[in-house]
């Protein structure tokens, strides 16, 4: 796995912008078992659900949809947040956000309902952000919309997080 990240502040520091590319490659000796294998949305890829996105398992039968995650997978992040106008002791800014990339790859595609497309599908989502700094720690409320999905991926609109103003 890699990260890079990179942050500017513009307008006397109010306007912070932040850039993030991540990816990681599986290299297995066999079949790699799901447990072991990336899985991407909720915090990490916002606008999908937590293990969204990526392979599944899909049994026509019974219906039931089973995330097998990837061996592989990237996502690119860009962020910007921002004061909402509002006096700097209530400690509430704004947040814009964009979030694209992919889970793949499988070292075996045979699911129970058949071939498991196990190719790279780019998925995108878009969003805003209402950050409220606490003395406990930052809160963030994420809403979100996909851009880009393919059919099986688990979508949310709506997720809450703790973390850094960044």
């Amino acid at each position: 796995q890699a990260s890079a990240r990179v942050y500017a502040s513009m307008f006397d520091e109010d306007v912070i912008l932040s850039a993030t590319l991540e990816g990681g490659a599986l290299f297995w000796d066999g079949d790699s078992r799901v447990t072991e294998r990336f899985i991407s949305g909720g915090d990490n890829f916002r606008g999908f659900a937590r293990n969204g996105i990526g392979p599944r398992d899909i049994d026509d039968a019974t219906g039931v949809d089973d995330p097998l995650g990837g061996n592989y997978y990237a996502v690119a992040r860009l962020d910007a947040t921002f004061p909402l106008g509002f006096p700097e002791e209530y400690g509430i800014f704004g947040g814009v956000f964009a979030d694209a990339g992919s889970v793949w790859g499988l070292d075996n595609t045979e699911g129970t309902g058949g071939e498991v497309d196990d190719g790279f599908a780019l998925r995108a989502s878009v969003g805003v952000s209402v950050i409220f700094e606490t003395a406990f720690a930052p809160l963030r409320f994420n809403f979100s919309t996909p851009l880009m999905k393919e059919d099986g991926d688990e979508t949310e609109n709506f997720r809450f997080t703790i973390q850094t103003r960044f």
